[in-house]
């Protein structure tokens, strides 16, 4: 019976010596980013909390790297449940597409290249490893899908958009796809910075967000305001984690409404997504996506529609790739 016991001590012991080792996670994430910003190119204003952005000069070269490489059956194309597509049903969607909301007629051999400026959104399937460590986050692309954005009307008070996934590329499954011939990888970078909110989910959330606290708060890591400037005193920091604001309260001496400052504390569990700034580069033979994280911003819920940024940048030291 001792020796049953000494067994199951030891396994727990083992067990719980693994779980401290444990440093990182690896999640399998799914989300749309945009990268047309209406509000940027025809108002000349970026509001990073609304839309995320690449200009149009790389935007457009983007999807036409994609429409080009797809038309030339370098690679195959996919439904969201991965059965093959044929070019033509994709095309025929688009002619449907244009004729139903916009009462344009477009031709089988022009249809590709008329909505190469309209690709302005993908979703994306992710590897994402959260480092608890240094806190740095690296992507690998599994899959994604461009999708076609057409605006019917953009102004302050009225944005209606119409989306149209077109077909979903893996870009893993590629190399059986080009019939054993030697593929030349060329790397189109794209310089612009695209912003795009990660939700933080279990079991990510809480050792990832305690970590932030730990790092930053006990000055582990080297950080700057959410605007890029360095703080200039320990104190700067340490007021990050702190709300204050004003409240009207009923004084029962002066018969009077006064205003009072109340404080409260942000903690981990607070922290609900991060702002990430990510570089994109795309391989022109394979279609395959690369996604270079810069930096993030934590954010904690405002209300039901909006966050307020932690207000620390946290710029991201990658260790290995996925």
């Amino acid at each position: 019976m001792k020796k049953i016991i000494f067994l199951i001590l030891l396994c727990a012991s083992f067990i719980n010596l693994n779980a401290q080792r444990e440093t990182y996670s690896i999640e399998y994430e799914n989300h749309k980013v945009g990268v047309f910003n209406p509000e940027w190119e025809i108002n000349h204003t970026l509001n990073p909390n609304k839309y995320e952005h690449i200009t149009g000069f790389f935007r457009e070269e983007l999807a036409k790297t994609i429409i080009e490489t797809v038309k030339s059956k370098q690679v195959k194309i996919y439904d969201i449940r991965k059965r093959e597509l044929n070019l033509d049903t994709v095309i025929n969607k688009i002619i449907e597409f244009e004729r139903t909301h916009f009462n344009h007629i477009l031709g089988k051999d022009t249809a590709l290249n008329y909505i190469i400026p309209f690709i302005s959104a993908y979703d994306f399937e992710e590897g994402v490893r959260y480092d608890y460590q240094n806190l740095s986050i690296e992507k690998k692309v599994l899959a994604y899908c461009p999708h076609i954005v057409r605006y019917k009307n953009f102004n302050g008070e009225n944005n209606d958009s119409i989306h149209m996934p077109l077909f979903w590329i893996f870009p893993k499954d590629t190399a059986t796809n080009n019939n054993g011939k030697q593929v030349t990888n060329t790397i189109l970078s794209i310089p612009d910075t695209v912003l795009s909110v990660l939700q933080l989910k279990y079991p990510v959330k809480m050792p990832f967000t305690s970590s932030i606290f730990d790092n930053v708060q006990e000055k582990k890591i080297k950080v700057y305001h959410s605007n890029g400037s360095e703080f200039k005193t320990p104190k700067e920091i340490d007021d990050l984690f702190i709300l204050s604001k004003s409240v009207e309260i009923y004084d029962e001496n002066t018969d009077k409404e006064i205003f009072k400052t109340v404080y409260s504390d942000i903690v981990p569990e607070d922290i609900e997504a991060i702002r990430i700034a990510e570089n994109w580069a795309i391989n022109t033979s394979t279609l395959e996506i690369l996604k270079t994280v810069q930096y993030f911003l934590p954010l904690y819920k405002y209300d039901e529609d909006f966050y307020t940024q932690l207000g620390v940048r946290i710029w991201n030291k990658p260790k290995r790739n996925l």
